[in-house]
């Protein structure tokens, strides 16, 4: 029996072995699918192929063109191939970037092509194509005895905890990506000096903790005692404080209004390292969320918010003024959590100056539903969650790669790093023409739970957007971005994540070692 390694092969190796094993009138019997979780369904299927004839070859659907779901294939391309070729029966496996197995088959023209006794009264149409081109060469299709009948997608929602296999996808995905803890040390600390502009909403996160009393008497409600409140300033400020925290130099471009919340936004931001470039609009008060928490839950949530446009003088005022300095920065962040500071003249402007100049923009909206990423077009990457990327195309039924598809099309982005929680990072890239594919990678959650996940997008984007700038990759930034998440939810409160707690961290992830 051929070593595992040998049996994997290129398309080109697998049609010259095709040619001498004609040329000695073998028969040549081939398979082809996904095979994300190897099991006794696919050992019966691939066995029952062998025997009939001398030869069985079996191509793999590559990573980009499986279309499972966000966080399928679960196992890597790498290591189904592997997984495959250590099976005694099988002689040949390579990978297949091809979204369906037509131009596999008519290059290596097997004589016998073997499908799941499913396709046999299913009426799939790709599966239909297939069938003709085989037999159009003189092939023949056998469909396999069906006997037992297995999913890889039921097994893994079944039994995925059982599996353990995030730990191994995260260590392939940094080895793949190069990514290791001395790479991304070497990187944070590169970030020294970057000049940042931060241009989005001011908002202040008041955290009230209390004592509970019990149930109040004239009303079934919870009734607690204040004991001490925590003050942050959150959204855009919590970006541009993460930015300081890493050692770059963060300024943000806000309109403020006269009042005890400018005050005390003034101060906080003083005290975090962060210049402000404001202007006066009278009608726009800071944003404060007042969070009550007790035994270190949060019960209650305020938002004393009043999304207003900003004024046509004030929105002119900061056009002018992006116009002026941008040029000065590294970078330019862009964050809208859709309060009206964003008007359509401002959003042109920031298109306009960003490629003027020459600066990278990066975006970010939030979840309410005054926000949608579509306005915004040109930016370098959108860190979105995929219910921010639905609610802009009003669409909770396509494929995530289908939707980013549309969204590079729509916006010209060039990077779509599509955040979802507990589940982790669906990385994007556009296409480079329009009939291609959105090639796609998957970064597992590096913390499935979360104790206060308020912040956790502004951090990751903060984290982002400077490796990107200080020349680092997508996915290192995407790896980046998701270790300050993890570490700014496992702790309440809206605050910058330290960078010495940061490379702490990343010292001891056991993915990064090496």
């Amino acid at each position: 029996m051929a070593e595992a390694p040998s049996k994997i092969v290129s398309v080109d190796e697998l049609v010259a072995i095709r040619a001498r094993l004609r040329a000695a009138g073998k028969t040549v019997v081939q398979c082809h699918g996904c095979f994300d979780i190897v099991h006794p369904g696919h050992i019966r299927y691939l066995k029952f192929a062998k025997s009939l004839g001398d030869v069985l070859v079996v191509s793999v659907s590559s990573d980009r063109v499986v279309d499972k779901g966000e966080e399928r294939p679960y196992i890597t391309e790498e290591l189904r191939l592997e997984n495959l070729a250590v099976l005694e029966f099988v002689d040949h496996v390579c990978l297949d970037d091809n979204d369906w197995a037509g131009p596999i088959l008519e290059r290596v023209q097997p004589d016998v092509y073997v499908k799941g006794k499913e396709y046999e009264t299913k009426g799939h149409p790709q599966f239909a194509r297939e069938r003709e081109l085989v037999e159009a060469y003189g092939g023949r299709v056998v469909f396999s005895s069906g006997d037992v009948i297995y999913s890889s997608t039921f097994i893994l929602s079944q039994f995925r905890e059982s599996f353990r296999l995030e730990r191994e996808r995260l260590a392939f995905f940094c080895r793949s990506k190069e990514i290791d803890s001395a790479s991304l040390d070497a990187l944070i600390r590169s970030f020294r000096g970057r000049r940042v502009l931060v241009l989005g909403d001011p908002v202040l996160d008041e955290y009230i903790h209390c004592e509970a009393l019990g149930i109040a008497s004239e009303a079934p409600v919870l009734s607690v005692t204040p004991i001490r409140k925590d003050w942050y300033a959150g959204a855009a400020a919590l970006i541009a404080a993460q930015i300081v925290e890493l050692g770059g130099r963060a300024s943000m471009l806000v309109n403020l209004s006269p009042g005890p919340s400018t005050d005390r936004f003034r101060s906080i931001a003083a005290q975090t390292g962060i210049e402000l470039i404001d202007s006066e609009d009278a009608e726009r008060p800071v944003a404060t969320k007042t969070r009550y928490v007790v035994e270190d839950r949060k019960v209650f949530k305020v938002d004393n918010v009043r999304p207003l446009p900003s004024s046509a003088g004030a929105s002119r005022t900061i056009a002018g003024e992006l116009r002026t300095i941008l040029g000065d920065y590294d970078g330019l962040i862009v964050t809208d959590f859709g309060y009206g500071f964003f008007t359509q003249p401002l959003i042109d402007v920031i298109e306009d100056v960003a490629s003027a100049t020459g600066k990278p923009y990066y975006l970010d909206v939030s979840h309410t539903r005054r926000a949608n990423i579509l306005r915004f077009r040109g930016a370098r990457i959108a860190t979105p969650t995929e219910h921010e990327l639905r609610f802009a195309f009003a669409d909770n039924e396509a494929g995530l790669s289908h939707l980013a598809s549309r969204f590079f099309r729509q916006t010209g982005a060039e990077h779509l790093l599509l955040t979802m929680g507990p589940r982790g990072v669906l990385l994007c890239r556009r296409p480079s023409s329009p009939e291609k594919r959105v090639a796609t990678d998957f970064l597992p959650a590096l913390e499935s739970t979360a104790v206060d996940p308020v912040g956790a997008g502004d951090v990751f984007l903060a984290g982002v957007s400077l490796t990107d700038l200080a020349g680092g990759s997508c996915e290192m930034g995407a790896y980046l971005g998701s270790a300050l998440a993890a570490l700014h939810v496992s702790t309440l409160g809206n605050r910058a994540v330290d960078e010495r707690v940061l490379l702490e961290y990343l010292e001891h992830r056991p993915e990064l070692q090496r």
